[in-house]
């Protein structure tokens, strides 16, 4: 069977894919959930250069990278860079054609090895949104040793999750800055315009057309709306009407920055603060100072309920957002399940076995087929992550998919949460325009 797989010819949009990878030494696949990426990738790594180095998020290194190499390439030999020191030593000394790290253990690489030892002419970034922050540990190994690399692949859905700042790190690696600029500042005062305190940055009028321009000989965008006959993808907003006890915890935090409720008390004294603390009331439960959880209401799992109720016997997909919201599904629904509960819980899934599954989005975002288990998804509490959304979303609305899907936002009108998701479509309009003019 693996055999037979292994001979499945590549659809046109996917052969066009890899002959872009095999064109340019450095390049970007930006490909939408559901198209193949891995399966593109391992066919053009079947011609590069080797070893191989793919680095991406942990569960996505645990699992989906393994699954595909058997299915696609099971000749190949392949260890995990991962576990103690002991084992990633162990590992370093093994003969293999691909290494698999996570994101969190690469700087420790980077530090071990030394630019002198490294060893991969070809390196694979899958989800390389992740390396958008120039600050983080990640970036700046990655920086100290991008010289040595002859081939580089960078692998994304979600490019631009926050905008079009976010392209400069990823780009920089593809050609060491010729394109967008050496720093960050200088892509920064080429293209965008700078608050009075510069603490934020908007896009000059001219900034989509030419950023675009410089970066679409190396990246190259397919989403699955192109390539892919999806069923229809419905996202229906739900109303959420907080008790008056509930709304006066509100509205107090809003306007005092301080709330005393139950004996406990909450504070803000930033505006970040203040936002995810009214995200917190808005849910259920708000967190004090001690890193208690202390009750609001329960109209959000109230309105979760009538959803559960309408859908009949279907199955739904319940994202959360904090650990306390977690706890009260579990007590309220003692059917659902979480995804981590069990190896077995995505075969389950997918099996029809279970009706009720709870996600992060953090953890369950990457690397998860759940189209074959049902086509309802419910975000309890809205998130200002866009590449947590679009990848949670596309955990049902993906290739394999044969209904329509349902994504509900659970949303206290008048509040926080309406923020929130007007923010996330702003960024997926900027994304959107993105995506297509680099295709």
């Amino acid at each position: 069977m693996v055999q037979e797989m292994n001979d499945l010819p590549l659809y046109k949009y996917q052969e066009r894919a890899k002959q872009h990878i095999l064109k340019y030494p450095r390049s970007a696949l930006f490909a939408g959930c559901g198209l193949g990426k891995s399966r593109i990738t391992i066919e053009a790594l079947k011609q590069l250069p080797k070893p191989v180095l793919i680095m991406a998020p942990k569960r996505v290194v645990d699992h989906t990278w393994p699954e595909e190499l058997e299915k696609w390439w099971p000749e190949a030999t392949y260890v995990h860079l991962t576990g103690t020191p002991k084992a990633r030593a162990a590992a370093l000394d093994k003969p293999a054609d691909i290494y698999l790290i996570n994101f969190e253990l690469v700087a420790k690489l980077v530090d071990t090895i030394g630019k002198g030892g490294w060893r991969w002419p070809t390196v694979i970034i899958d989800e390389s949104s992740r390396v958008k922050n120039r600050g983080t540990k990640l970036f700046k190994a990655l920086k100290k040793v991008a010289g040595r690399w002859e081939h580089l692949v960078l692998l994304t859905g979600t490019p631009a999750p926050q905008g079009l700042e976010d392209l400069w790190s990823q780009i920089y690696l593809l050609d060491r800055g010729d394109r967008l600029g050496k720093t960050l500042t200088a892509f920064r005062s080429r293209w965008f315009d700078a608050d009075y305190m510069g603490w934020s940055y908007e896009p000059k009028a001219h900034a989509h057309k030419e950023i675009e321009g410089r970066c679409s000989d190396l990246c190259l965008s397919m989403t699955a709306e192109d390539y892919l006959d999806l069923p229809e993808k419905l996202v229906v907003d739900v109303p959420v009407d907080l008790p008056p006890k509930a709304l006066k915890h509100y509205t107090t935090l809003k306007k005092e920055l301080v709330l005393e409720v139950q004996d406990s008390e909450v504070t803000a004294l930033t505006a970040a603060t203040l936002t995810n603390k009214l995200l917190q009331l808005t849910s259920g439960m708000v967190y004090d100072e001690e890193g208690n959880s202390v009750h609001s209401h329960g109209a959000k799992l109230e309105a979760l309920e009538d959803i559960l109720l309408s859908i009949g016997d279907e199955s739904c997909l319940v994202v959360y957002q904090y650990r306390h919201e977690l706890d009260r599904l579990r007590f309220k629904f003692p059917e659902l399940i979480e995804v981590r509960d069990n190896p077995s819980t995505i075969d389950d899934w997918n099996r029809g076995k279970i009706k009720l599954l709870a996600v992060h989005p953090a953890s369950a975002g990457f690397g998860v087929n759940l189209q074959h288990g049902g086509r309802h998804l419910v975000w309890t509490t809205p998130t200002w992550n866009l590449e947590h959304y679009i990848q949670t979303n596309a955990r049902l609305h993906r290739n394999g998919q044969t209904k329509p899907v349902m994504i509900y936002r659970l949303l206290v009108a008048g509040t926080v949460d309406d923020k929130v998701a007007a923010a996330i479509e702003g960024k997926a309009k900027v994304q959107d325009i993105l995506m297509e003019s680099l295709k």
